[in-house]
This record gives C-alpha cells, structure tokens and sequence, in this order.
C-alpha cells in the first residue's frame, strides 16, 4: 500500500453532533477527496486488525475511486470510529499523521435527536427516550433488545453521550495537536467560523464557499412497511438488489435513485422533543461527572450542559 493513498484525516463523531453537515462542506472543497458515502465504517467494522492487503480493494479502492491528482487531502467521516479505541489505534498506526476531527454537542440536545435517528433506522423501537433509558441496563444483559437492531451498543444512551471519556481515549492514542474537538454550539452559531478552523488544522486554503446548507435536524417516516423494506429488506430482496445494482451502473443506477426517491417520499420532519425534568435529572446524575472531564480536557467551561 502507498502510504500516500491512505486518508489524511478522519471526522470521526459524535451521532446528530453536526458531522454530515461538515462532511459535506469539506466534499466540495476542491483539493479535498471525500469518501463516498460519508460512513464506510470500514474499522469498526473490521477491528481489531484488518489485513493491510485488504486496504487497497476493500477500502481504498471501494469507497475513494474518485481521488486524482488534484487532492492534496483525502478523508472520511465515520461517526463510529469515535466509540472504537481499536479502531483508533489501528489507523494511527496506519498513518501516524492522520488528524482526527471530534464534533461533540450538549448530552441534552443530542440525545433526543439521537434516539429520534435510531428509530428513524429501525435500530430502536422504545417510543420514547425515557422509555429507552430505562432499558439501558436491561439490555447490555442482552435482554429487551429491539428484532432489528444489529448492535446492541448503540442503545446505551449514556455510554453513546460520554463523550469525556472518548475524548480521553483518543489523546491517549493521537497526540493532541493531531485533534480537532469542536462544539456544535459553535458550529451553529457560526459554520464559516468553525470550517475555517478545520481547513486550518488540515493546512489548506479557503475554497470561497459562502452558502452553508443545514442537514434536516431529525426525521419520521409515513409507513413502517416501507421503512423496514427501505432499510431492513429480506434477504432475497438484498440479494437482488445487490445484483440489480450491479448491473445497473451502466444504465444510471436505476436501483439506488428509485430507493432514494422511496426514502424521501417516506420522509416526513419531526422536531426532537425536549427532555422532561425527570429525565434530564437522570440524565445529569448520569453524565455529570463525564462532562465535568470533558470540560477539563478543552480547557473550556461546560457549565450550561450541566
């Protein structure tokens, strides 16, 4: 493997923090080669050590066949990289220079739209978020977990939202000046601002990019038949539609745009709902301690997320 080929940095989480949004803007950048899509997941998936042989055709090559000459950077943007410290480590030692870039946002706004986005997905079936903190112990015994949720660890709400901890993992792994944590307070208030920070960090120029399109915040979906056909097919179905893919490229990629048009029909807006004050006392007896080191770490005061 050329070590030139490997990415150069890693927008690395948190879930509903911000990140797609940023990702995107750094896609555009015209000396920037984004991986396509967004997530590949491609170490969280296959830790604790994906051979490197396998690098150049079940990474490189699947998920940046667009890079050229004319990308000074190449990055991706799995939100579940954060939560690996396997993962962490394997591409530092990859790519000792990679940067790595943390969007982490108020436990109490995040959460909502956390658990929002997991039954948006099917991954989560508690109706409410109070119902699905309550859950938490019970299902890392491995009980009262969801038929189609395929990791039971994207349901441990607190564990999802410690971002203190992560933070620490990862300057034990990356030296510091190789990480970027930023807030998403930040990020709302002022994109420019902040994307000019992380073009800095990544030693590139400013691209003229002067619109600043927002990701719809949190969404439902009109029929539930169609979600779980959408997202959870049969497996014949997905068998098919691999193959159906497949031969498609060269006729548009018929298959992918009838699936997009489906979701987006299937869409509909939802505003994440705030967290009762019984919930949020849970919340912060739970996560007050982690925000009080996360506060430590960036030298920064985090007192309004307590």
């Amino acid at each position: 493997m050329r070590r030139s080929s490997f990415p150069d940095f890693f927008v690395i989480g948190a879930p509903r923090c911000g990140t797609t949004s940023l990702c995107r803007y750094l896609s555009k950048h015209p000396k920037i080669c984004f991986s396509r899509p967004k997530e590949p997941h491609y170490f969280t998936r296959l830790a604790p050590e994906p051979p490197d042989p396998d690098l150049e055709s079940g990474y490189l090559a699947r998920f940046f066949p667009h890079r050229g000459p004319q990308h000074e950077r190449t990055g991706e943007g799995s939100v579940s990289t954060l939560y690996s410290s396997v993962a962490l480590a394997n591409i530092a030692r990859l790519n000792p220079e990679a940067r790595f870039i943390a969007l982490l946002r108020s436990p109490y706004e995040m959460l909502p739209s956390y658990h929002l986005r997991l039954l948006f997905v099917l991954e989560e079936e508690a109706p409410d978020l109070r119902a699905a903190w309550s859950l938490q112990a019970a299902r890392a015994r491995g009980e009262e977990l969801p038929a189609r949720c395929r990791d039971p660890r994207l349901l441990q709400y607190a564990e999802v939202a410690s971002f203190g901890a992560r933070i620490e993992e990862l300057y034990r792994i990356a030296p510091r000046e190789h990480c970027l944590v930023l807030l998403y307070e930040d990020f709302a208030e002022d994109p420019r601002k902040v994307y000019e920070q992380v073009l800095r960090f990544l030693g590139l120029e400013l691209d003229g990019r002067e619109r600043w399109p927002r990701k719809q915040p949190s969404r439902s979906y009109r029929q539930r038949w169609l979600q779980e056909l959408l997202y959870r097919p049969p497996a014949p179905v997905a068998a098919a539609g691999v193959r159906a893919s497949r031969s498609a490229r060269r006729r548009g990629d018929w298959a992918r745009r009838l699936r997009r048009q489906l979701l987006r029909w299937n869409t509909t807006p939802v505003r994440a709902p705030a967290l009762d004050p019984e919930l949020r006392e849970r919340v912060r007896s739970a996560l007050a301690p982690d925000i009080e080191k996360l506060s430590a770490l960036l030298g920064r005061d985090l007192s309004h997320w307590r």
